[in-house]
């Protein structure tokens, strides 16, 4: 690997996930950064404390100042992410946009998200989540509605 690579990398590890002091591990094929634009090709694995991401491709979007504005996953995107409330969400979709400064999740096409150990279950076009579990929307297409699947949980003096 040459100096360049190794360079970017190195610059890409302190500043990409540096909201959250967290190690941060990255596994891809391919590291490229241009100006405010890293690009993280090839069988992409990016695991943060609890969180992990798996994709086709990444892409950060840094400001002037390189700290992280949005990420862009693409194609084969699957993840699992812990809320602020502890709880634990698995999804996968065509395209996730995650949003730093609104700590918020886009999830685009044939997305879908399951709250592990519950049968509460996201289906849609679009699912926007918020990072620390305060809100959800789903919204589907004609032909494919929007599907939520939730438990009521009953407390015993009833």
């Amino acid at each position: 690997m040459n100096r360049i690579a190794l360079m970017y990398i190195c610059i890409f590890t302190q500043i990409v996930f540096s909201a959250k002091p967290d190690v941060i591990d990255i596994v891809a094929n391919s590291f490229t950064s241009i100006g405010n634009k890293t690009t993280i090709t090839g069988n992409v694995k990016i695991k943060k404390g609890d969180d992990n991401l798996s994709a086709d491709k990444v892409i950060v979007y840094t400001d002037n100042s390189r700290k992280p504005l949005k990420y862009e996953a693409l194609s084969n995107v699957k993840f699992t992410i812990i809320t602020n409330d502890k709880r634990e969400l698995k999804g996968k979709s065509n395209r996730l946009v995650y949003e730093v400064k609104k700590n918020e999740y886009r999830l685009y096409d044939n997305a879908f998200v399951q709250e592990t150990g519950k049968p509460n279950v996201l289906k849609g076009d679009e699912i926007v989540l918020s990072g620390s579990g305060e809100y959800a929307n789903v919204v589907g297409k004609s032909n494919t509605p929007a599907r939520v699947i939730f438990s009521i949980d009953k407390d015993n003096n009833n």
